[in-house]
């Protein structure tokens, strides 16, 4: 037998099926980019080591790593390396815009330090950034400005051959992520250590660390004579002073 179903009684049920709005969205470029500036970019020593390996990717034969405030002021990495036309300059800050792959099978073949093409994006998301860059056979190099992920300006500018990045104010604009550093000391210590990784790694390159405009730290080819006499002197090949 049926029940009778009364005209007033409502099935508000029903009606919240047919009325949810949408909840997934496509998040902002920028939005996206901070979030992967978090895994990419934990600390100021993590953007020394993309910044760094970058020129070495360049073919520099000479890096300088200028330091403030252990990272938080500013962090500029300077190198001699083949630079970048402007087009590529300006695709470089692009998420998974990558000089190092064409295709898949291309990622079993890599003897580059990296490959995906997020560190740009995710320093110029976090960070004030200035880009200067020149080839050797261009008469002009390319100076690009980027705040937060903001397109800035990008211009023609004078450059010696090679790539000056600078990052200033990391973290400005997430500042709960900025209080999360160490102190100073702290983060220089992490800085000094990937920078003597990479220094110690690559002998054939001329590396020096500048912090609050004292040169700090050198290494590469600089030091690699003191580097080989020392080595040989404890393994007991030759005893000071016998030249």
């Amino acid at each position: 037998m049926s029940l009778p179903i009364e005209d007033n009684v409502s099935l508000p049920h029903i009606s919240f099926l047919f009325f949810m709005p949408d909840i997934i969205q496509l998040l902002p470029d920028s939005v996206a980019n901070q979030i992967a500036a978090g895994e990419v970019i934990q600390r100021p020593a993590s953007a020394v080591k993309e910044l760094m390996e970058n020129a070495i990717d360049a073919g520099a034969s000479r890096i300088q790593l200028i330091i403030k405030d252990a990272g938080r002021t500013l962090i500029q990495v300077v190198d001699n390396g083949k630079g970048m036309s402007d087009t590529d300059a300006r695709l470089s800050f692009e998420r998974h815009a990558t000089s190092k792959i064409r295709k898949a099978d291309d990622l079993f073949d890599l003897h580059t330090m990296g490959f995906r093409g997020e560190a740009l994006a995710s320093i110029a998301a976090v960070a004030q950034v200035e880009l200067k860059t020149k080839r050797p056979d261009d008469e002009m190099g390319t100076e690009i400005r980027i705040e937060g992920s903001k397109f800035i300006s990008q211009e023609p500018c004078a450059a010696p051959n090679g790539t000056s990045f600078s990052m200033k104010n990391l973290f400005y604009n997430i500042p709960a992520r900025r209080n999360f550093l160490k102190s100073d000391a702290v983060e220089f210590r992490h800085i000094v250590e990937e920078f003597e990784r990479i220094a110690f790694s690559n002998p054939h390159i001329s590396f020096t660390l500048h912090h609050n405009g004292a040169e700090t730290r050198s290494g590469g080819r600089e030091n690699r004579y003191r580097h080989d006499h020392r080595i040989c002197r404890q393994a007991g090949i030759f005893e000071e002073n016998t030249w």
